[in-house]
């Protein structure tokens, strides 16, 4: 039971991360692939949710500008 409280609080950190600093995670996740230390499928959904929040950034970047 330890183990998977221990799991979920860095899955949790890991997405908040994400929100935090998207481009961070993805140039993280890049190095990770390009050394080998990761398989090409390994963290797709923290990657999904890095896109989706430089999405939001974006969006809401071009909605100040307006």
């Amino acid at each position: 039971m330890l183990v998977s409280l221990y799991r979920k609080r860095i899955a949790a950190t890991a997405i908040q991360l994400a929100r935090d600093d998207p481009a961070l995670v993805k140039t993280v996740i890049a190095k990770l692939r390009k050394s080998g230390d990761i398989e090409q499928d390994d963290l797709v959904y923290l990657e999904r949710i890095a896109d989706n929040w430089i999405k939001v950034a974006e969006h809401n970047r071009q909605q100040a500008r307006r």
